[in-house]
């Protein structure tokens, strides 16, 4: 009838045993002794060294009252029937069952039973049937981790104050309360009396028995009954022959039984025997076995965790119509393993916890649903195909991230899988390319590029610079990396549109063609002032030169390329006379009636005969090209007759022709060897012109001689470095050695000029000088 009251009791933890698909399940309930008598043990056992006499208490002098305990050898009812041990309490249902007890040692009150299991059990209730009295005292432990630690159930005494004092007599208040019984330890019945344990006492109702409090009350793995207190009582019906009283008090059990099932968290209604583990070798029939056969993709002794993949949803023991079943992980086919983790799960709102491991098909996340860094979603495959990541395709200096690109097409987040996403000033498909007006690609910058900064003044409109260099597409007469600067003999960047402007050094007021980039100022030889050095400074004047002037017009011409004395003049030369009128408005920058238009090949011979002294003169050539290109003069000076002058014999003039480059950008040429010429002979300068590049070599090209503006004529200048009011290059300044010949020559200079101030600023030329202005 008690086992039938337990059977009512676990109802609700046990459920449909054989229907796990219908919810929870639970393994059928059975004595946990069974088959573990090997596992069963005391602290004290009469007759296990040597046979032990002991007595009983009887009420006839003609009974026997005293016998033997021999326990060295296990119990047989024919050979061994006075063996004691502890494994004759479990129970077989035999007829003759109280011919077999287990029994301690005589007068010991501390004494222990102690069943040892090899997992974790369900327990339901104990049952001691007792030989003797039962205990006067008395509790029962539970272990939960093989015996490291123990908690009591329940204390047993007839005088709970007087054996457990600080041990609360009940009734319990809880279902878990540890109180101190006193039901089961009276004196009588003086044999065949019980002490009955229930894991969880009837009288309370238990909403929900598969919380984890209420597990924990009725799982264990050992289970120790320990005796404290022996009954004892007076001797006067004892024989005088029994000297020993303590012989007839010991603690002697028929049958415990120790009922329970296998722990299984609801998950199994069967199990099989644990392997491997300490056990019995011949499993008896009928005996609780520990290993749950797990269902609901649980595993495990008892179904303590989910099955490897199953890790979608924590595990939970099955409660009622709820299995609680593990869900199978989803890796979209990339991976076979898997862990639970809450921070997911509670973030997914209790949908998925389950963190795919060593994701493959370069796929990484939770699921194994995004592709890993490095690598996009091909938009034409699901992310479940092995082939759905794609490598990507990025340059990793031009890029953010060093290279990743976004991982899948996504319309609302503005994401195109493969897309790399470039610095601030990179461009192109794989980020590999400067952006317009950017140079230096470079994976240490975090722009990537760099702006080239190209000067707006100096550089080409519309240009880009060079993506490598950051060179920027210059205008004409700009330079510097960046156009920032003008060539040497131009200035004024940013003061026109276009570009930078030439020097234009007056060529007899400046020491050079080179000027300020600023200002455009160039180096004015001293009295000389204005930009350009053609001014004179005030106090001063320029002598008219223009006596000095070979018009181009009254040139011969000289056709071919002949050397010179080969040319017969009269000759088809091509050249001809271009007449140019002034016009108002229009300032007059030529001499003469115009220009000598010359073919590339053709050439022109200058007659000079009209030299006042010897020395040494600079030779320059005014000229307008008709187009763009350069051309190229050679100029070769020969005397008619034989050299008196012993300066200019000693000078000599070359035989070979000289070259002058004349650039299409200039306007005048000076001969860069000065030459000497002397009174009284006549000199021919003959000048071949050619264009040194030709655009339509078919084409006939042309340039005018004396032209423009800005150009001059083929001109014999004399150096005036040393007089007062004129002025000239610094190699010339050998003409004038002293006071005497200063004069002369300013005094041939103002009869040449027939201007009286000339002769006013040749004063202070020395005595000499005097004397000959009184001639004069």
């Amino acid at each position: 009838a008690l086992q039938d009251s337990t059977k009512l009791l676990l109802i609700r933890l046990q459920h449909a045993h054989d229907d796990c698909d219908a919810g929870s399940c639970h393994p059928a309930v059975g004595d946990l002794l069974l088959g573990r008598s090997k596992q069963l043990t005391a602290s004290s056992t009469c007759g296990m060294n040597s046979p032990q006499k002991y007595c009983i208490i009887g009420y006839l002098e003609a009974e026997q009252k005293c016998f033997l305990c021999d326990s060295r050898y296990p119990y047989n009812p024919y050979t061994q029937h006075n063996s004691h041990m502890v494994e004759n309490v479990i129970a077989t249902f035999e007829h003759d069952r109280k011919k077999k007890w287990w029994q301690s040692e005589n007068g010991v009150d501390h004494v222990s039973i102690r069943l040892d299991l090899e997992t974790l059990f369900q327990f339901s209730h104990l049952i001691l049937t007792f030989k003797t009295f039962r205990p006067a005292a008395m509790l029962v432990e539970r272990s939960t981790d093989f015996g490291h630690t123990w908690k009591v159930f329940r204390y047993f005494a007839q005088d709970c104050a007087a054996s457990f004092p600080n041990i609360s007599p009940g009734p319990a208040k809880n279902v878990g309360d540890v109180i101190c019984d006193s039901r089961y330890s009276d004196i009588e019945p003086s044999t065949e009396g019980e002490v009955v344990l229930k894991a969880l006492d009837p009288s309370f109702e238990i909403e929900d028995p598969y919380v984890p409090y209420i597990q924990e009350l009725v799982t264990l793995t050992n289970l120790r009954i320990n005796f404290t207190k022996l009954h004892t009582l007076g001797d006067a019906l004892l024989g005088r022959r029994h000297s020993d009283p303590l012989e007839k008090y010991y603690y002697a059990v028929y049958e415990m039984v120790v009922r329970g099932s296998c722990f299984c968290n609801g998950h199994a209604s069967q199990c099989d025997p644990v392997q491997n583990l300490r056990g019995d070798v011949f499993h008896q029939p009928g005996m609780v076995h520990g290993r749950c056969l797990c269902h609901h993709n649980t595993e495990g002794l008892s179904c303590e965790r989910c099955k490897d993949f199953y890790n979608d949803a924590p595990w939970r023991p099955a409660e009622g119509t709820q299995d609680n079943a593990c869900k199978r992980c989803n890796c979209n086919g990339h991976s076979g393993r898997c862990h639970f983790d809450l921070a997911m799960y509670q973030a997914s709102g209790g949908v998925s916890g389950g963190v795919c491991e060593d994701c493959q098909d370069n796929t990484t996340g939770q699921h194994c649903d995004q592709c890993k860094p490095f690598f996009y979603q091909d938009p034409h495959k699901a992310i479940s195909d092995p082939q759905a990541c794609l490598p990507c395709n990025c340059n990793p200096e031009g890029t953010l991230y060093n290279g990743v690109c976004e991982s899948r097409t996504d319309p609302a987040l503005g994401m195109v899988a493969g897309r790399c996403p470039c610095k601030g000033n990179v461009e192109g498909v794989r980020c590999d390319q400067c952006r317009a007006n950017y140079y230096g690609l470079n994976s240490s910058d975090p722009f990537g590029c760099q702006p080239c900064n190209c000067n707006p003044s100096g550089s080409l409109p519309f240009s880009i610079c060079d993506p490598a260099t950051g060179a920027c597409l210059c205008q004409r007469f700009t330079t510097g990396r960046r156009c920032e600067k003008c060539l040497v003999g131009y200035w004024g960047l940013g003061n026109s549109l276009h570009g930078c402007s030439p020097c234009d050094c007056d060529i007899g007021g400046s020491q050079n063609n080179l000027c300020s980039p600023k200002d455009g100022q160039c180096k004015c030889l001293p009295n000389i002032v204005s930009r350009q050095c053609n001014e004179p400074a005030p106090g001063y004047f320029f002598l008219p030169l223009d006596y000095y002037i070979y018009e181009a017009e009254h040139a011969k011409p000289l056709s071919g390329s002949a050397p010179l004395g080969v040319m017969q003049f009269g000759q088809d030369s091509a050249v001809v006379v271009v007449f140019r009128q002034p016009s108002a408005g229009r300032s007059v920058t030529w001499t003469g009636p115009g220009f000598a238009r010359v073919p590339s090949g053709a050439g022109l011979r200058f007659a000079i005969n009209n030299i006042p002294f010897a020395m040494d003169f600079d030779i320059t050539i005014r000229y307008e090209p008709e187009s763009l290109e350069d051309w190229l003069a050679s100029v070769a000076i020969q005397p008619t007759g034989t050299l008196s002058s012993q300066r200019c014999k000693n000078k000599g003039l070359s035989q070979e022709p000289s070259a002058l480059p004349l650039p299409a950008t200039k306007r005048v040429a000076l001969l860069q060897t000065p030459v000497c010429l002397e009174p009284g002979t006549e000199y021919f300068v003959d000048v071949y012109f050619s264009q040194s590049s030709a655009s339509d070599p078919k084409g006939k090209s042309f340039i005018l001689i004396d032209s423009s503006s800005t150009w001059h004529l083929l001109e014999a200048k004399p150096v005036l470095s040393q007089c007062p009011g004129f002025s000239s290059s610094s190699h010339f300044s050998s003409s004038c050695t002293d006071n005497t010949s200063v004069f002369s020559y300013c005094l041939v200079m103002f009869r040449l000029a027939k201007d009286f101030l000339s002769l006013m600023l040749c004063q202070g030329g020395g005595e000499a000088g005097r004397k000959e202005r009184q001639d004069t």
